[in-house]
């Protein structure tokens, strides 16, 4: 709060005619004036915030869990004027879209260019009709919520054609190399060159791997666009015994895990109650968690991972739990970022970092939950908690 200066009122019947209740960011030092006009929006059926100065009102831009929709301002005040505290507002990335009108009694068409050319979207001089203030202010919100709209539309075009785009190009040449390294593996003339074989074999290994780099960079673009949430509203139903689709992926890893030395183990305690998802991107949530945990685990010694299902009344959940070296606090709290990786030079193999971002994206559509419990050599356990 900017001392005793600032408020935010509400209608007390609600969003008043306004389907949706849009937030004002007032900023006058007449302190009638403040309240004259904070009556009137407020009646109308806006969320409003007040301030007597442009400092502050850039501290409640700061605090704000929510920027407001627009921004009101008066011209002449102590300490900071509405000409810099628009400069501060187009000075600053965050804030820089947000509309912002002058309430002023410079009224002058100088005034009002200089204004415009500093970046103000209206300009109304005092003394004002109310009602030509509310209609500046819906105008001005309605202009720049359509123009979100429209950049968000063609954002999500944008990204789908680049999905389309970079699925075909990436994967047709890919199925070129493993086709004909699995014809040149399946060659008699590799009974005669033990060395030959070993580069066939070098060759589907690290096909096999941009493979699954290449998917999982595909999925998480899928994921962070509107697509991903549209797909799983069309695939989402009713998935029964759950024990199988996790066990497949178990399954699925088993030859992975057996190159670097590491049991898989797997456990389902029953009952397993079914749940509303996505088989395809929980499959892959799973897989990914079970990859993560191999890829950490010590080679060669004997490692195990261990993978369970069990259910109360509230959550059904999966939990892969590894042996390796644990994770640093530090390191947890930004695990599920994009691209994050967690000691690239020891654990050189781990791919892009998209693997716990997906988990956590498939995650949220799911409105589930994903849980670490992990400490430096004690290895980590990581939960999908799925809503029954």
């Amino acid at each position: 709060m900017a001392g005793g200066n600032w408020r935010t009122r509400y209608d007390e019947k609600g969003a008043g005619p306004m389907a949706v209740q849009f937030h004002v960011l007032l900023v006058e030092d007449d302190r009638d004036l403040l309240t004259g006009v904070c009556d009137l929006l407020t009646e109308a059926g806006y969320q409003v915030s007040c301030a007597t100065n442009g400092i502050e009102a850039l501290e409640l831009l700061r605090e704000a869990a929510v920027l407001p929709d627009l921004i009101v301002s008066d011209i002449r005040m102590p300490e900071m004027d509405g000409y810099d505290l628009l400069m501060a507002v187009r000075g600053n990335p965050d804030w820089l879209s947000i509309p912002f009108i002058f309430l002023t009694a410079k009224g002058e068409k100088k005034d009002i260019l200089d204004g415009k050319l500093r970046g103000a979207d209206d300009y109304l001089p005092k003394p004002f009709e109310y009602q030509d203030l509310l209609v500046a202010v819906q105008s001005a919100i309605n202009r720049h919520r359509e123009l979100l709209a429209l950049q968000e539309s063609r954002m999500e075009a944008l990204k789908r054609r680049i999905l389309t785009v970079l699925n075909h190009e990436f994967r047709t040449p890919l199925s070129f190399i493993v086709a004909y390294a699995d014809l040149m593996a399946s060659s008699p003339y590799l009974e005669h060159s033990e060395e030959l074989r070993q580069y066939i074999n070098g060759i589907l290994d690290g096909s096999e791997r941009l493979t699954r780099l290449i998917d999982s960079f595909l999925l998480l673009a899928e994921l962070e666009s509107d697509y991903g949430r549209k797909t799983y509203e069309q695939r989402k139903t009713t998935i029964r015994n759950l024990d199988n689709l996790v066990e497949s992926a178990v399954q699925a890893a088993r030859s992975c895990a057996a190159r670097r030395g590491v049991k898989l183990v797997f456990n389902a305690t029953p009952p397993i109650p079914p749940v509303q998802g996505d088989a395809v991107y929980l499959r892959a949530a799973i897989g990914h968690l079970i990859d993560n945990a191999i890829k950490f685990s010590p080679p060669n010694k004997d490692a195990c991972v261990t993978v369970e299902v069990w259910a109360d009344e509230e959550h059904l959940t999966v939990a892969v739990r590894d042996q390796g070296a644990g994770i640093p606090l530090a390191a947890q709290k930004r695990l599920f970022e994009m691209f994050y990786q967690v000691n690239r030079d020891e654990y050189e193999q781990q791919g892009i970092g998209a693997g716990l971002a997906i988990v956590k994206h498939i995650a949220d559509l799911h409105r589930g939950q994903i849980e670490l419990e992990s400490a430096p050599g004690e290895g980590s356990c990581f939960r999908l908690l799925l809503p029954c």
